[in-house]
């Protein structure tokens, strides 16, 4: 114990100090002994890299002690007199709420006391699983957070099949054992997986594709990024540079190059057909602190997005590599698209409003109130709608001149970890931590196609150029590839 306040005092606050004060005094005193700042000093560089180690230690220290798992297992909400609730307020939704907002300020134990208090009045309260479980989750409680998870999707089973008794069946519910592609659709369209590559035990997190050499890349919890040709699902190379984990990938409008986010803190841009790095981005003063984990690229090529494990967004001007715009969020950040017309952004995560920016500077220009946390989302090609996955199974296409949402799909079972739309915008296709991928008519507001096309949760998906084949990246450690031709071709 006496070791925590020495730890407190490395980064000058007091033991009371909440997570975000805490995370901002590390943040301060990184930039204040980053080496990097004294290249020409190697006696101040030597004495940088000693301190900057005491605080990097001090911090991790810090975190694992207030997230420590005792004060997880047995929460006791009278212990804290902010999350005291009154008589009168003494329901499920209230307490749900009152975690909602704890968890978007990163106070994450009382966000896990006020959804146990959720579950204590009502234990079959849906949401209060799920986000309960993406908190525990969040903190490395894998198992834990499996468990929230699966007693998620227990209760949608239940609520699914009480709906059907007083209704009809629900055909696109498939058993979460089934590894084997099983379709249900229409009789005039089809989803064929024409090739399973095994990717040497790592689960895929994620996937992009190159439109002008039909390749496409991938990259699993390792440094190293693989490259595939699209038509045989053959690998042909790989890409190294990265010191640890690759996190994202996007491809570059033109193509031709690959760009990757890292756990190393760095971004890089690989020439693919020389497969080498051409640029690097990270490692100054001013650059990212902790691990990328999101990308995204204008369509002139002109500014990219880049936003890391702190909720720090910059805007960088590609030409000139440097930081255009810091963006610092509230709440986690999960996606992030930019709009057709490249002039906007948007940004979902644990918060529940989603976030349209100008990309210039990064200003709010509308909030859309959704009903849940949003895991992925995308522009349709014109432009004028956008479609958000959410933590609660369900995906809402939204009117970006009202700002009102036409349809509300449902049919997942899990969170919806990505969606894509297709080439004229009137058809959608979601991945999810269900197993499932799903094609919707979004003229009807109808599901079309179902597939069971992994045998644990899909992470990523991508779709060429063409928009006849479909990538899927899985924890069941496979990508699978997928013609889909039918749809520019839907009746």
């Amino acid at each position: 114990m006496d070791d925590i306040f020495q730890y407190y005092a490395i980064l000058g606050i007091k033991q009371t100090a909440t997570p975000e004060a805490t995370k901002k005094a590390y943040r301060n005193l990184a930039k204040v002994w980053h080496p990097d700042r004294y290249v020409d000093n190697p006696t101040l560089k030597a004495k940088a890299e000693a301190e900057i180690k005491k605080i990097n230690q001090a911090y991790a220290a810090i975190k694992a002690y207030t997230d420590h798992p005792h004060q997880i297992v047995e929460p006791n909400i009278s212990n804290s007199p902010k999350s005291r609730i009154s008589k009168q307020q003494n329901t499920s939704e209230s307490h749900y709420q009152l975690g909602v907002a704890y968890a978007e300020q990163e106070n994450y134990q009382a966000a896990l006391d006020s959804f146990a208090q959720a579950i204590k009045v009502n234990v079959d309260y849906l949401e209060a699983y799920q986000y309960r479980g993406f908190i525990l989750s969040k903190l490395g409680y894998k198992l834990r957070a499996d468990a929230e998870f699966k007693k998620a999707h227990q209760l949608k089973l239940k609520k699914s099949k009480k709906s059907s008794e007083q209704y009809q069946p629900q055909a696109d519910i498939q058993p979460q054992s089934t590894p084997q592609v099983n379709v249900k659709t229409h009789p005039s369209h089809s989803l064929q997986c024409y090739q399973t590559i095994v990717a040497d035990n790592k689960l895929i997190g994620c996937v992009a594709i190159s439109n002008h050499s039909q390749t496409f890349a991938s990259a699993s919890n390792s440094p190293k990024i693989e490259l595939w040709q699209l038509n045989s699902g053959q690998r042909i190379g790989a890409l190294v540079g990265h010191t640890d984990q690759v996190n994202c990938l996007i491809m570059s409008p033109s193509g031709q190059t690959l760009i990757s986010g890292s756990k190393d803190r760095t971004i890089r841009f690989w020439d693919l057909k020389k497969k080498q790095i051409v640029r690097t981005f990270g490692g100054q003063f001013d650059d990212h602190l902790s691990e990328i984990t999101h990308l995204a690229i204008s369509p002139d090529n002109q500014i990219l997005l880049s936003c890391d494990l702190d909720n720090s967004l910059k805007i960088w001007d590609i030409n000139y590599a440097r930081v255009l715009k810091n963006v610092f969020f509230s709440a986690d950040v999960t996606c992030l698209t930019i709009h057709p017309h490249g002039q906007l952004f948007c940004s979902g995560g644990l918060e529940s409003q989603v976030k349209i920016r100008q990309i210039k500077d990064g200003q709010v220009i509308r909030s859309l109130n959704n009903t849940s946390g949003v895991s992925s989302l995308a522009f349709s090609p014109d432009g004028k709608l956008l479609a958000t996955g959410g933590f609660n199974c369900q995906i809402n296409l939204w009117d970006l001149v009202t700002g009102k949402v036409i349809y509300t799909l449902e049919g997942h079972q899990e969170r919806v970890s990505t969606i894509l739309f297709d080439t004229d915008g009137q058809s959608l296709i979601s991945g999810s931590w269900d197993q499932t991928i799903k094609l919707w008519d979004l003229v009807t507001g109808k599901q079309i196609v179902s597939v069971q096309a992994h045998a644990e949760k899909i992470n990523t998906m991508a779709i060429a150029g063409d928009y006849r084949t479909l990538v899927s990246g899985s924890a069941d450690r496979t990508i699978k590839l997928w013609q889909c031709g039918y749809l520019n071709n839907l009746s």
